[in-house]
Formats: C-alpha cells, sequence, structure tokens
C-alpha cells in the first residue's frame, strides 16, 4: 500500500476521534499491541509476534510515525498511522485505511487501495482487562482469580498461547534460589552479613504479588508502573465484524480510550440501526452480540483487518485469504448491502413457505386420522 492523496477529509466528517501516541515503547499502543500479539502461534504456525516489529516501527522512509488515529463517522471508519516529516517538520499526513459502510453511490467497480467499501455485520464495544492495574496490587489474590481465564477479545485459542503457571513458577523459584546462594556465598565471605537466604516463591517476589507472577509472568516493579499508568491504558476495545464482496468475514479489533468510550457507544448504536447486515456463513445467520462471540470464538480463521489495513504481508503470514488480499493490493471488489439484504429475504420467504406447507400437511393428516377413526366407528 503505498502513499496515496484521498480528498476525503475524515477529521471534520467524524463523529469521534482519538489518537495513541506511539513516540516510544512504554506508549498506550505498544501497551495494547503488546498485550494482542506478544504470545501464541497463528493458525499457519507462524508465532502472532512476527506482527510486532512492523506495528510498532517509529520510521516509515522519510516520515516519522509520532501516533495512530482513529476517526469512526455516521457512515465509515479510518484507522491510519499519523506520519511527520523528517525534512520538513511542519509537513504530516494520514496514512491509513478508511472504511466505508453501505451504499455510498460511488460507482466504483473496484476499490483503492486505501478507501474500502465493505459491509457492516456487527460492531461490539467490549471492555478491556490489561493483566496489572491498581486493584490487582491491592488485592493481587482475587485479581489474579479473576483474570486467570479471562482472555483478550478476539484472541484466539492456540497453542503456547500462554505459558503454563507451574512452570512460571518453578522458574522463578530457580532462580530466587540461585539469588540466595549468591548471597550466602557473600555473607559467607562478609561481604553482606546478615541477608536473609530466599527459599520460596512467595520471599521471591513478595507475599502480595506471588501470586500474579507466577500466572502472569510480572515482576512487581513492572506490576507497580502499570498500575500508576492504569488510566492511561485503553479501557475498551471496539471489534468490528466485516463483510467483503465475497461474502467472507473480517474481524478489525481497535482500542478505545476511557474518555472515548461514551462517544464510540453513541456511533455504533447508530450503526446498528441503519448500516448492520446480518451474516450469512457456515450454512447460518448470524445475526446478534452473541451470535458474533460465537463466530469469534469457533472461526479457526478470521482475516485480522488492523494488520490487513496497516500491514498486509504480515496479515497474509498470520491469517491467510485470498480474498482480503486484494483490498490493500487496489483489486478488491466493492461489497453492498443490498445482495445480502436481498438473499436474507428471500431465505426468509422461502422458510415462511415452508413452514406453511408443513402446517398444511400436519393438518390435512389431522382430518384424514379424523375421517379413518369415524369410519371404523360405523
Amino acid at each position: 500500500m503505498g502513499l496515496i492523496f484521498s480528498e476525503f477529509d475524515r477529521c471534520e466528517e467524524a463523529s469521534v476521534s482519538w489518537s495513541l501516541e506511539h513516540h516510544d515503547g512504554h506508549t498506550q499502543w505498544s501497551a495494547w499491541l503488546l498485550h494482542r500479539y506478544a504470545v501464541g502461534y497463528s493458525v499457519t504456525g507462524v508465532s502472532r509476534s512476527a506482527a510486532l516489529p512492523r506495528l510498532l516501527r517509529r520510521r516509515m522512509q522519510d516520515w516519522f510515525v509520532d501516533a495512530m488515529n482513529f476517526h469512526l463517522g455516521s457512515t465509515y471508519l479510518s484507522i491510519g498511522r499519523h506520519l511527520r516529516s523528517l525534512s520538513r517538520e511542519t509537513s504530516t499526513m494520514f496514512y491509513g485505511v478508511d472504511i466505508r459502510f453501505g451504499d455510498h453511490s460511488s460507482g466504483w467497480f473496484y476499490c483503492k487501495s486505501s478507501e474500502w467499501q465493505l459491509v457492516l455485520h456487527k460492531a461490539l464495544l467490549e471492555p478491556l482487562a490489561f493483566p496489572a492495574t491498581s486493584q490487582s496490587a491491592a488485592r493481587p489474590s482475587s485479581a489474579a482469580a479473576s483474570t486467570q481465564d479471562r482472555r483478550f477479545p478476539g484472541r484466539a485459542y492456540y497453542l503456547g498461547d500462554e505459558p503454563p503457571p507451574a512452570a512460571v513458577a518453578a522458574e522463578v523459584l530457580r532462580a530466587a534460589q540461585q539469588q540466595g546462594e549468591v548471597k550466602k556465598k557473600e555473607a559467607e565471605s562478609g561481604t553482606a552479613a546478615g541477608h536473609h537466604f530466599v527459599t520460596s516463591l512467595e520471599e521471591a517476589v513478595g507475599d502480595t504479588d506471588a501470586e500474579g507472577f507466577a500466572r502472569g509472568g510480572v515482576s512487581p516493579e513492572a506490576s507497580a508502573q502499570r498500575g500508576a499508568n492504569a488510566t492511561d491504558l485503553p479501557s475498551h476495545q471496539l471489534s468490528v465484524f466485516l463483510g467483503n464482496a465475497d461474502g467472507h468475514v473480517g474481524l478489525l479489533c481497535l482500542p478505545v480510550l476511557a474518555s472515548q468510550a461514551g462517544a464510540v457507544s453513541a456511533v455504533i448504536s447508530g450503526w446498528s440501526k441503519e448500516l448492520e447486515v446480518p451474516c450469512n456463513w457456515a450454512g447460518r445467520w448470524w445475526r446478534t452480540a452473541e451470535d458474533f462471540v460465537q463466530l469469534r470464538e469457533q472461526t479457526v480463521n478470521l482475516p485480522d483487518l488492523v494488520l490487513l489495513a496497516l500491514e498486509p504481508d504480515v496479515a497474509m503470514s498470520l491469517t491467510p485469504d485470498w480474498t482480503w488480499e486484494k483490498y490493500p493490493r487496489g483489486y478488491g471488489e466493492v461489497a453492498r448491502a443490498e445482495p445480502r439484504l436481498q438473499e436474507m429475504q428471500a431465505g426468509a420467504a422461502v422458510a415462511e413457505t415452508r413452514e406453511d406447507s408443513e402446517a398444511t400437511l400436519a393438518a390435512t393428516r389431522a382430518d384424514d386420522g379424523g375421517s379413518l377413526q369415524e369410519g371404523g366407528d360405523c
């Protein structure tokens, strides 16, 4: 996807906009990426962490990446990088993709590489739980228990997705015992007399953080730092299920700040009333939020549209789908909602006709049975 000029004024037409800083490795954007892509394997066997170097890069040729920008409008959403020129500090640009919903009467047959027209199936705003917060620092046992089975929304279940807690605890205890042996030798030599030797996991990481450290591998220092910056982290995730012209479904997940959660909720409420179209996939219709949560959990390969918009090559390595690969290359077909609605209406009409036929047949059989019974009595 190259640098393409667009006359679309996404900032003016947006109902809500927000940015995630990306000036170093300890920002809102990097925190969300690490929790989404740091562990696990894709359906192709490639480690999900292969996406991190490309998503976290700070420079693109003569441009610096300052932040990630997100815009939601009444009939579109935009995701992309905010770039600043190295040679001209006053020059900035948006480098990303605008995704339109519904029938815009554009007259396109093929989408542009930076403007896609797709079908909106469902948008969900879900609360996001990072492993360590200020509450978990205060009550680590209960927080660890509550987050033990909680998974990141949209993250599939893959072999090796999480390290075994017992293995992590054993490794921590081994390192602590080695440290205790070193201190013991120093004490015997007179350089560190009076030190207490570490012999258990609780002594190694502290009684308050032992369980959380064993389960998630997070050090007490990191937990304290995350607790201090908890308010800066995204509090929600926007999951948008989109369909292309071939009827294949993709998932777009965006981090949402706490200050923007209310406005984002209002926007997707408008989408659900005017733009959402049920999805016909795997021989059934998917309509409700519960249906799409089930679809997300059960689908083996659900294309990652964030990667497709920002790093198409990486997306095709992790979640390959030739029907989606065409869009960042500039020859993806325009997807419209009308054929899907007509298909749904035709399916509903066929189902209604079948139900009427079955009801008529049942009534006829009941009448025939009553006639035979009356004849037998005579």
